[in-house]
C-alpha cells in the first residue's frame, strides 16, 4: 500500500475524532469490579464504555451503548456492542478495521466506565454508594458488602424496576440465608440513615444508640449497659416530642428520638 494509500485512513480518522462531539458527560464513577469480573460483564444498552485503539487513537473515546445496542466509532460507524464482552468487543472493533483496511491489527481495549445495564444502585447510608455491577447471581447481603457495609440501620429496602413493587429486609436475618434475595438489573437499595434513641443518668455507657425494629425500652436500657448501682428499673423518664412521662411498662416498643432518663435509686 502505498504512503498515500495510508496517510487517506489517518486524515479521515482526524477529521472524524475532531467532528465528533463530546459523547458521554462525566458520571459518577461506580464501584469497580475485580479484573475478572469485569471480563465476564455482558455489556447492555446505557453502559459506558472506553475504546482505546494504541497508536492510532489519541486518546480512548469513551461512548455510551445506545438503546439500540450500537456504538459509533470513527471510520466504522456502528458497531454492536450490547450482548457482548468487553474482550469480545475489542475483538470485533479490531476485525473491522482490519476488514476495512485502515488498520493492520491494531491493539484494541475496552473498558467498562460505568455499569448501567446490568447493575444495582446502592444509596443511603452505606460506606461506598454508587452502582454495582451484577456479573453473576447475586444477593442483597453481597451487595451490601460490596459498597462497602452498612453505616446506618440494618433495614434495608430493595425498590424493583419491573412492577414498582418495594421489599424490605433485616440484613442480619437474612444473611447467608435462603431469605437472602437474589438482586435484579435495575434494582434500587436504598439503606436508611440510622433512627437513633438516646440513654442518660444512672446507666453504666449513658448516650445514643441505634433504633432496631421492633426494640423495646428494655433492650434499650440493655443496650447502653443496664443501670448502674445508682440508678433503678423502677424510675425511668421518657422525654419524647417535647413531653416527659413516667416509663411503667419496660417491654413497651422505644422510638426514634425517644430519651430516657434512669433516675437515682431512693434509698
Amino acid at each position: 500500500m502505498s504512503s498515500r494509500n495510508l496517510a487517506a485512513p489517518a486524515r479521515r480518522l482526524s477529521l472524524a475524532l475532531a467532528a465528533m462531539p463530546a459523547l458521554v458527560p462525566m458520571m459518577v464513577v461506580p464501584l469497580a469490579p475485580a479484573a475478572a469480573q469485569e471480563a465476564s460483564y455482558v455489556l447492555g444498552p446505557d453502559d459506558v464504555i472506553d475504546v482505546q485503539v494504541y497508536g492510532q487513537f489519541p486518546q480512548p473515546v469513551r461512548l455510551r451503548i445506545r438503546a439500540d445496542g450500537n456504538i459509533s466509532l470513527p471510520l466504522l460507524g456502528d458497531v454492536r456492542a450490547a450482548g457482548l464482552t468487553p474482550g469480545d468487543l475489542a475483538a470485533a472493533i479490531r476485525q473491522q478495521y482490519n476488514r476495512g483496511g485502515y488498520y493492520t491489527n491494531p491493539i484494541v481495549n475496552v473498558e467498562v466506565v460505568s455499569y448501567v445495564s446490568r447493575g444495582v444502585t446502592v444509596l443511603g447510608a452505606v460506606k461506598t454508594p454508587g452502582i454495582v455491577p451484577l456479573v453473576r447471581p447475586t444477593t442483597l447481603s453481597a451487595v451490601i458488602a460490596q459498597a462497602g457495609g452498612q453505616t446506618g440501620t440494618s433495614e434495608v429496602a430493595i425498590l424493583r424496576r419491573r412492577g414498582g413493587a418495594e421489599q424490605r429486609f433485616v440484613i442480619g436475618q437474612i444473611a447467608g440465608t435462603d431469605a437472602d434475595p437474589v438482586l435484579q438489573a435495575g434494582d434500587v437499595i436504598v439503606v436508611p440513615a440510622s433512627e437513633r434513641f438516646f440513654v442518660y443518668g444512672q446507666v453504666r455507657q449513658p448516650g445514643a444508640y441505634p433504633l432496631e425494629p421492633g426494640m423495646t425500652f428494655r433492650q434499650a436500657l440493655a443496650q447502653a449497659g443496664g443501670q448502674n448501682d445508682s440508678g433503678t428499673q423502677n424510675r425511668i423518664q421518657l422525654y419524647r416530642a417535647g413531653a416527659k412521662t413516667d416509663i411503667d411498662e419496660l417491654d413497651t416498643p422505644i422510638r426514634s428520638g425517644d430519651v430516657l432518663f434512669i433516675r437515682d435509686r431512693i434509698f
